[in-house]
């Protein structure tokens, strides 16, 4: 790792983790029934006393002792996080990392000091491309009796680490345990691996990974179109009648099903009013949206979902979609465009 775990907690706090109330010091300083971690870049610190829990003065001074300005594998000891003690119920391991340009995640229901020594069959491993078949974590979970309240909470911290990672160039996140008490999640131990790279541009970084044409714009009006000449139609009629879209995106007609659930799943953390579908089942497949669309279900989103199908499996897929009350599905553009404006301005 190539940041202490505190300043991995002051980043993760900036995107509305839960982590829990800490004191950073360099003396030594007594707090009773508080936990006690040394800062280093190195793991293995509960295996070595560099974590515990300080219930007397005693205890604090002899830590701070052997500690202070000591070494844990050749690494240099100034730093003391204090941290509140939290008796939880349950834990979790979660990691996030990125190899040979692929993103892969890792979650574990044992999490906890002796996580390298579980077996496999206590892991579910997924590459970048299939993370974001919610099913296949919702099922694993659901294997180890937790409830299905806590598994949406879980997934939702899941994809807020994974637009974590991805927008701030990260090249590992392992939060290790992310713990659950009273319904309510916390991270208590964390890693993270800063990409040293030379940033590129948010737009250019979202169109390289997911091989579509994307610029990302100010508007509360998400588009998601297939054709350059369509989408730039789309963008210039919400423009007409004076509003804003929040991106510019033509889907390539080469696009994998499971970019497009990376760019659905992306595009449900952002702040939208109207995600716009507007879909000519040619160059993309109408069937290929779809899915993405049931994949999205799973997610409680607040914006409003207005869909616009035509050829290649529009007919069926409109069948299935019609079924969900949180989607509205018209057959004529500019009553789309003049809708998604209605529903915009609706408070």
């Amino acid at each position: 790792m190539n940041l202490y775990e505190y300043e991995s907690k002051k980043i993760l706090k900036k995107f509305n983790f839960l982590i829990l109330n800490s004191y950073l010091t360099k003396k030594i300083f007594f707090i009773k029934n508080k936990i006690y971690k040394i800062q280093v870049h190195s793991g293995y610190r509960k295996k070595n006393n560099g974590v515990i829990l300080i219930k007397n003065y005693n205890q604090c001074y002899f830590f701070f002792k052997k500690w202070k300005n000591s070494f844990l594998f050749k690494k240099k000891i100034k730093n003391f996080l204090i941290e509140d003690y939290l008796l939880y119920e349950k834990e979790l391991y979660i990691t996030f990392y990125i190899n040979y340009n692929l993103i892969n995640f890792i979650i574990s229901h044992k999490g906890g000091i002796d996580i390298e020594n579980e077996l496999k069959l206590n892991f579910l491993k997924l590459k970048f491309n299939y993370l974001i078949i919610n099913y296949s974590i919702f099922d694993y979970l659901s294997n180890f009796n937790f409830k299905n309240s806590i598994i949406k909470k879980i997934i939702k911290i899941i994809y807020k680490l994974y637009k974590f990672i991805i927008l701030n160039d990260i090249n590992l996140i392992e939060i290790n345990p992310l713990v659950i008490k009273n319904n309510s999640l916390f991270i208590l131990d964390c890693k993270v691996i800063l990409n040293k790279k030379k940033n590129i541009f948010f737009s250019d970084k979202i169109s390289n990974l997911l091989k579509i044409n994307y610029i990302q714009l100010k508007g509360k009006i998400c588009c998601i179109v297939n054709g350059a000449g369509l989408a730039l139609n789309t963008l210039d009629l919400f423009n007409y009648y004076n509003e804003n879209c929040f991106n510019f995106l033509d889907l390539s007609g080469k696009i994998k099903k499971y970019n497009l659930f990376i760019l659905f799943n992306f595009l449900i953390t952002k702040k939208i009013l109207i995600l716009f579908i507007n879909i000519f089942g040619g160059i993309v497949s109408c069937k290929k949206i779809l899915f993405s669309i049931l994949n999205l279900m799973y997610f409680d989103f607040k914006f409003k979902l207005i869909i616009k199908l035509e050829g290649m499996f529009s007919n069926y897929s409109k069948k299935i979609l019609i079924k969900y009350k949180n989607l509205i599905i018209i057959e004529e553009f500019i009553k789309c465009i003049k809708n998604s404006i209605i529903f915009l301005n609706v408070k």
